[in-house]
């Protein structure tokens, strides 16, 4: 009898805390502040009802929902969560979209800086979510030892990736700071010789001065060292050359990572000792960013080259 009002708060207390958790992940400036307490307010509604009726009628309502029925207690409950999950996972997806195209414009090794786990998180959850609503809607009562197991699951996933990925805070402040910066600046206008000049220049200074190997090259530090305000050089190489900031420093890379497996010099490498030297700061991210170039691993790659050349 204790436990019932909790249990029935604590279901309205996910997805807020999934949301915040989000947040606090993606946004350094992030501080819980009172008007956030907003967000359980369901949570504490949904105690004061449980906590309104007398002891034998949540005696009745425990009763009742173990025959494989809800009351209409349980019912406002459900109903609750579906809204928050609809409501919530829209709101997440949203926002790890907008964080997401926002890195891959401004910074080098997109997938290092995006915590890739978090967003998959997300997606593990929302899977949960409609496996333990589908469930309940065919029977009620596979909540008693469905959600558990799924909880496992989730919370299993969550630790693991809290620990092998720590936060990288120096560099996602970083990004706070250059986004704010971002927003409160005008965007330019250029023409195509204006920004066929600035590809030029950026490409050749990149190449010059092998900045492009710096796993930790952003859209502002180029910006700086170029001279070139960092609006104008983002709108250059988006509209002139077709592609983002992280597609183009990463296509460098991925060119210089050929340069090294075809090299008589780099023959005793092995595949996972390269990618540090081509700048990626993950075995991952290299892999994808070359098999996205070439079609193929690297491995593959290097063997099809070998071919040919025999």
């Amino acid at each position: 009898l204790f436990m019932f009002p909790i249990s029935y708060s604590v279901k309205t207390m996910l997805m807020p805390l999934l949301w915040l958790f989000t947040l606090r992940n993606f946004d350094t400036d992030f501080r819980f502040r009172p008007i956030q307490l907003l967000h359980f307010i369901p949570a504490a509604v949904s105690v004061i009802i449980v906590l309104s009726l007398s002891t034998q009628e949540r005696m009745d309502n425990i009763i009742y929902e173990m025959s494989g029925d809800d009351m209409w207690v349980g019912n406002l409950n459900t109903l609750i969560i579906l809204f928050q999950m609809f409501l919530y996972f829209a709101a997440i997806f949203r926002y790890l979209h907008k964080k997401r195209h926002y890195i891959k414009e401004n910074w080098s090794d997109a997938e290092y800086l995006q915590k890739e786990w978090i967003p998959k998180l997300m997606y593990l959850f929302a899977a949960l979510f409609v496996i333990v609503m589908t469930c309940y809607v065919i029977w009620p009562r596979t909540d008693a030892w469905l959600i558990q197991i799924l909880n496992v699951i989730a919370m299993s996933y969550l630790t693991y990736n809290s620990i092998a990925h720590p936060a990288v805070l120096s560099t996602t402040e970083e990004v706070s700071a250059t986004e704010n910066n971002s927003e409160n600046t005008p965007s330019p206008v250029l023409d195509e010789i204006q920004m066929q000049e600035i590809c030029k220049r950026v490409t050749e200074y990149l190449e010059t001065t092998q900045a492009f190997l710096r796993n930790d090259l952003s859209l502002a530090m180029l910006s700086k060292e170029t001279g070139i305000p960092q609006k104008m050089l983002s709108r250059a190489v988006n509209s002139y050359m077709k592609c983002n900031f992280f597609e183009l420093i990463n296509a460098m890379r991925v060119e210089k990572a050929r340069q090294l497996l075809l090299s008589p010099e780099t023959s005793g490498y092995t595949i996972d000792s390269i990618y540090e030297e081509c700048g990626f700061r993950s075995r991952s991210t290299f892999f994808l960013a070359f098999k996205k170039a070439e079609g193929k691993s690297p491995a593959q790659w290097l063997k099809s080259q070998k071919n040919e050349t025999f």
